[in-house]
C-alpha cells in the first residue's frame, strides 16, 4: 500500500486507510490545540476587573463561551482516542492483509 500524503496532510489515492485515519486524528489534534489557545486568551480577558454592567455581561458571556470550548475540546479529545484505536485496528488488518492472512 502506498503511504503518500499531500501538502494538506490528506492521504493520496492508494494510501493505507489507517494513514487516512491518522491524518484525521492529527487534524483533530490541531483543532483542539487551536481551540485551547482561544479559550486561554478568552479566560485571560474574563479575569480582568470589569466595573460596568456591560463589562460584567461581557465577562459572563466569555465564561459561557469558555465552558462551551472546554466541552468541544473534550469531545475532540475523546474522538482522537477513538480514532487512535480505530487506526490501530486498521493497521493490524492491513498488516494481516499484506501477509496474506
Amino acid at each position: 500500500m502506498d503511504s503518500r500524503m499531500d501538502a494538506a496532510g490528506r492521504c493520496e489515492p492508494g494510501a493505507a486507510a489507517s494513514q487516512a485515519v491518522a491524518a484525521t486524528g492529527e487534524a483533530l489534534r490541531w483543532h483542539a490545540e487551536q481551540l485551547g489557545e482561544i479559550r486561554r486568551r478568552a479566560l485571560s480577558v474574563a479575569v480582568l476587573s470589569w466595573e460596568s454592567p456591560a463589562g460584567g455581561a461581557f465577562r459572563a458571556y466569555l465564561a459561557e463561551r469558555c465552558t462551551e470550548l472546554t466541552r468541544t475540546i473534550d469531545l475532540l479529545e475523546t474522538t482522537m482516542g477513538d480514532l487512535g484505536l480505530y487506526e490501530h485496528l486498521l493497521r493490524e488488518a492491513e498488516l494481516q492483509q499484506q501477509a496474506g492472512l
